[in-house]
């Protein structure tokens, strides 16, 4: 569930239930009661999904901590291998080079 449509879903349980309160024949005193048991349940309602909403976004986040991980580890190699191959040929052309030149002697 998202933030929002939660965020939605509770302003609508919250006014519907305070509409109904608020409308319902009782004296003062029990519609302050209600109102009061009313505010709690929602209070307890909205901390149960916050709870839910903070575990399930902690779930996602090592999720997507372990794939970057994982993503970073494969672009290393590949770059590895890709350093490889271009220095391979350059260290061999470098020892030809070596193996070829004759040193220089000094007059």
């Amino acid at each position: 569930m998202k933030k929002s449509e939660l965020l939605f879903l509770l302003a609508g349980v919250s006014l519907g239930a305070l509409a109904g309160i608020l409308l319902a024949p009782d004296k003062g005193e029990k519609t302050r009661e209600k109102i009061a048991k009313k505010a709690g349940d929602v209070k307890q309602d909205f901390d149960e999904k916050s709870s839910e909403l903070r575990k399930e976004f902690a779930k996602k986040s090592a999720e997507l901590k372990k794939d970057l991980e994982e993503q970073v580890e494969i672009s290393k190699s590949k770059i590895h291998k890709f350093a490889e191959s271009v220095a391979a040929p350059i260290k061999e052309r470098l020892k030809e080079k070596t193996s070829t030149t004759e040193p220089v002697k000094e007059a």
